[in-house]
Parts: structure tokens; C-alpha cells; sequence
């Protein structure tokens, strides 16, 4: 069984920031690495995602390890523990390998000989899901017919103060599960929506569903875009790749920001789609390309 724990800590501590594999973790870590190291091996020892299938997290913590130049020796160690455990590590790992680790390769190696795990730790790359995951391709993901309304609409449009008043229902009931397809519902009345932005901010900021995130993120965009260049940047160190692409888009242009464009474009272990993105935005920004809508807007969620 995957060691879990659902108790996560309140989003705006380091803590609950990496268990939730937002940006500002990652930035908030940098700052102090020694600091950040124990949660960041406890986040590959303990599965913090609500769903392994679809919740990012290997290269959000392969990155971290790598950038903060943490021993890779307490995740080596994780080899030996459960089944889950070691697939963990074992993602963690070989994407540290990909971005040139020689212990990670090594690690590697010897656990694919030795390993008690090794039938599962083997031809690892077959086995990483879409999204870069150690986990299997996700199954479609469900909703209820009234979330699917709420996000495709049609002839029997529930109308906007139906999914607003849904999505308050959510909040108060804590129900992290389907909230994404009441945004993108609200999402399609644009402005119309602006009243709903206090929820898909809370959403954005709380939820333990990485996978949801992006969509929060979309509908807010949607809703309520001033104010987004914060939260733009922040997604730059987001665990979810639909997180940073629209960031690698939308986020202001600040000599930070173009040196985290050039990070993500030079990365071997980002996805392809976010380094070509990244590659094209500098590339526009370098010609003196105009600014995205929005993008000079300030302002944070938090």
C-alpha cells in the first residue's frame, strides 16, 4: 500500500505548498535549501497526491532535488521500502539521471540487478504515465451530469447563478473532487462571472488536486484576469505542465521571468511542449514581440 498522508498542511506554509506542487514552493525552498530538504525527501517518501494517476509530482521533486543540490542519497535509501515507495523514488530518480545525476544513474542500475523491487523498477520509462508520471495512463476523467453540463452547457444551460451557487456548495463541503468542471462552466460566461473569482481563487490556492489547478487557473483568466501576473509567474515552477504552459504564455515580462524562460527551454527533464512554448515565448519577447494581454497587470491570490 502507498504510504499516505491526506492531512495536508494549510496551503500557505512551505509544507502545504510542496505537498500541493505549487510554485511558490519551489521559489519559497530556494531560499533556504537545507531548510526545505527533509520535506522535500518526505514528499517522495509519503504520497501526498488524492490520486496517483492524475496529481503530477516526479519532476516537480526531481527539479527541486536537482536546483536546491540535495543529497540524492536519502532517495536512493527509498529503494528499499514498499512497492509505491520505490516507484517513487525510482521516477525521482531517473529523471535525475536524465538532467546528468551519475548516482541517480548508478542507483539505478544496481537496483535494476539487486533491487528487490526490480521487476518493478525496470524499463522504467515504459511505464510513465502522459504527464511524466511512474503511474498508469489515467482512465477518462469522470464527472457527474450535472458537472458536465455545467462545462459543456448546450440547450439546457443551468445558467451562471447555478454554477455559482454550485461551486459555494463545494467550497463549504470541502469537496476537492469535480470543482474544475463547475470553472470551466463559469469560465464560459467571461466577465459575466467576475463574482465568482473569490471561490476559483480559494480553489486555486487550497485544493489538493494539482490536476485541478490549471483549470482554476483558466477560469480565473476567463472571469477576472486582472491581477494574474503573480500568479502567472508563480506557475512558471508549477507541477502541473498545464499549469506552466499558459504561464510560459501570459507571465509579465521581468528579467526573472526571462531567466526562468530560458530554464524551462534549456531544461532536459521539462516536457517538450513547455520547452518549445518557453523557446517561442523568449523568442517573440527577444523581437520585441508584444506583451500578452494582461500580463503587465499586478497583483497576487494570496
Amino acid at each position: 500500500m502507498a504510504q499516505r498522508r491526506y492531512e495536508y498542511a494549510p496551503a500557505g506554509t512551505l509544507p502545504g505548498l510542496l505537498q500541493r506542487g505549487r510554485g511558490l514552493g519551489a521559489q519559497m525552498a530556494a531560499e533556504d535549501p537545507a531548510a526545505a530538504a527533509d520535506l522535500v525527501y518526505g514528499c517522495i517518501r509519503w504520497d501526498w497526491r488524492w490520486n496517483r494517476q492524475v496529481d503530477d509530482r516526479h519532476l516537480y521533486l526531481a527539479r527541486l532535488v536537482r536546483d536546491l543540490e540535495l543529497p540524492v542519497g536519502p532517495i536512493v535509501d527509498l529503494l528499499t521500502g514498499d512497492e509505491d515507495t520505490c516507484l517513487r523514488a525510482t521516477g525521482v530518480l531517473e529523471l535525475l539521471a536524465l538532467a546528468d545525476s551519475a548516482e541517480a544513474r548508478e542507483a539505478l542500475r544496481t537496483h535494476v540487478r539487486e533491487g528487490e523491487h526490480r521487476v518493478a523498477g525496470q524499463d522504467v520509462r515504459q511505464r510513465r504515465g502522459p504527464r511524466g508520471s511512474m503511474d498508469p495512463v489515467p482512465e477518462q476523467d469522470s464527472a457527474s451530469p450535472r458537472a458536465l453540463l455545467s462545462e459543456h452547457g448546450g440547450e439546457s444551460d443551468p445558467g451562471l447563478n447555478m454554477l455559482t451557487g454550485e461551486l459555494e456548495r463545494q467550497w463549504a463541503a470541502q469537496e476537492w473532487c469535480g470543482p474544475m468542471h463547475t470553472a470551466r462552466g463559469l469560465a464560459r460566461f467571461g466577465p459575466d462571472a467576475a463574482g465568482a473569482a473569490s471561490l476559483l481563487r480559494r480553489f486555486w490556492l487550497w485544493t489538493p488536486h494539482s490536476s485541478e489547478r490549471p483549470a482554476y487557473l483558466e477560469a480565473l483568466a476567463a472571469v477576472a484576469p486582472v491581477g494574474l501576473a503573480e500568479v502567472y509567474t508563480e506557475c512558471l515552477w508549477d507541477c502541473e505542465a498545464g499549469a506552466r504552459l499558459p504561464a510560459v504564455a501570459h507571465a509579465p515580462d521581468r528579467p526573472h521571468v526571462r531567466e526562468r524562460l530560458a530554464h524551462l527551454r534549456d531544461d532536459p527533464i521539462e516536457q517538450a511542449e513547455v520547452r518549445e512554448a518557453a523557446g517561442a515565448r523568449l523568442a517573440g519577447l527577444s523581437s520585441g514581440g508584444s506583451e500578452p494581454e494582461g500580463a503587465d497587470s499586478e497583483g497576487e491570490l494570496e
